[in-house]
């Protein structure tokens, strides 16, 4: 199964502490974030990727090239004015040629049972499934909300009070219809726009107690440069 790879983002929060380079590039000891990335994903066996180019995008391509010599096939994309995560995604619809693909954002690392996630996926016969992890205060990220079936009911963008739950990982199972709810070559958010606007339509939530960390702020970039290197296996 293809996986699309959300790396066209700013990172302006980590700029003070990275400088210039794309965010899924920070450094994590002598390797690239992303070098994680398809390292904890290929040995899962997804070896396709389709990498969602923009700010930076050329220090990926440089670094990453065709994917051979990390034993992958890479695509790239390329946005020329940014569109947001949705409009990086539709970018990508023309090499997505199976029923179901996957999505991740590229500045968080999520260890789930992809091929679990996938057999849930497709069993529900929804349109998309979210990866879920549990926070003690999803402020930061907003809540998502699920009934006793999973299905998705509603994202709470800014939550009240710090009361613990499950937000939105950054890991999507996708059916290719999807692609007709985001527009094209317009700016739009696959969190803040697409995803509620599916619900309703088989928008399934798959909560994992996997680790999780995302590196958009600098505090949890250094957390991220000391833990990630300990969970890398040959």
């Amino acid at each position: 199964m293809k996986m699309i790879l959300l790396a066209g983002g700013l990172g302006t929060r980590l700029k003070g502490v990275i400088g210039s380079i794309p965010k899924p590039m920070a450094p994590i000891v002598d390797s690239p974030f992303l070098e994680y990335l398809f390292t904890v994903f290929k040995k899962q066996g997804v070896k396709e990727f389709i990498v969602c180019t923009g700010h930076g995008g050329d220090a990926i391509r440089d670094y990453f090239g065709d994917g051979g010599r990390f034993g992958l096939s890479i695509r790239y994309t390329v946005e020329r004015e940014l569109l947001g995560t949705g409009g990086a995604i539709k970018l990508a619809e023309e090499w997505i040629e199976t029923e179901h693909f996957l999505v991740t954002n590229g500045d968080t690392y999520f260890e789930v049972d992809l091929m679990d996630m996938v057999r849930f996926h497709e069993s529900h016969k929804g349109i998309g499934t979210v990866a879920l992890v549990h926070k003690e205060d999803p402020g930061r990220y907003g809540k998502v909300v699920c009934d006793r079936d999973n299905r998705i009911t509603s994202f709470q963008e800014k939550p009240d009070g710090r009361k613990a739950g499950y937000i939105n990982g950054g890991l999507y199972a996708f059916r290719k219809d999807v692609f007709h709810h985001i527009p094209e070559n317009r700016v739009c958010s696959m969190e803040r726009e697409i995803l509620p606007s599916l619900i309703g339509e088989g928008l399934y939530g798959f909560p994992v107690e996997g680790y999780f960390i995302d590196i958009g702020v600098p505090e949890d970039y250094e957390k991220a440069k000391k833990e990630l290197p300990l969970r890398r296996t040959p």
